[in-house]
């Protein structure tokens, strides 16, 4: 859809900027510089949307029509959004799922599927004379299986959740030497992608 003044997307409140200055690191998702990509919105794809990510406050930004602030988008009318080849979803909270609602990465889209929840947060880090503040980063993992939502930790807990070919599964990990502990997430990537092979 077009990006006219009247667009839905201009809809959001203004983006409140961070109140004191970080010394190391930034807020956003890969590039604290507006990226375009496309966003799903109120049931509409807008193309090519100037954006930023920001990982502290999950938070979608764009600027508004006449480039003079910054708008929150409402999460809520976000169905999806793809900035820098990821693709982020909106997932939300029911009883079922150990998940909270927010944007998600989705790592593999299968009938069993792959999600991270990145994450940002401001510490102070104590020197000598001064304190900084730092920006540090958090990824957690989730499997999706029969629309459940599980939180792993490690290889050993993202195995346990594919019990049924754990066996299988680390045999084709093995014979590709792929090993968790050298590249997490691309292993947990080709478990589950194989695993989706394997049940299909």
């Amino acid at each position: 859809m077009a990006l006219g003044e009247q667009a839905p997307v201009y809809n959001g409140k203004e983006y409140i900027e961070y109140a004191y200055s970080l010394q190391e690191g930034h807020p956003f998702f890969k590039s604290s510089v507006f990226t375009k990509g496309d966003i799903y919105f109120d049931g509409m794809l807008f193309p090519g949307v100037p954006m930023l990510y920001d990982l502290i406050k999950d938070q979608v930004v764009i600027r508004d029509f006449h480039n003079l602030y910054k708008i929150n988008l409402p999460a809520n009318k976000i169905q999806q959004f793809i900035l820098s080849d990821h693709v982020f979803v909106r997932i939300v909270h029911n009883n079922l799922n150990e998940i909270n609602t927010g944007f998600y990465e989705q790592l593999f889209k299968g009938k069993v599927g792959l999600f991270a929840k990145r994450e940002k947060a401001i510490i102070e880090k104590h020197g000598s004379q001064e304190i900084d503040n730092v920006v540090v980063s958090t990824n957690y993992y989730y499997v999706m299986k029969k629309d459940i939502y599980y939180k792993f930790k490690n290889e050993h807990s993202l195995l346990k959740i594919l019990n049924d070919k754990k066996k299988e599964i680390q045999q084709y990990l093995k014979k590709n030497r792929i090993r968790y502990k050298d590249d997490p997430e691309r292993s947990m990537v080709m478990a589950i992608e194989y695993y989706n092979r394997l049940i299909n």
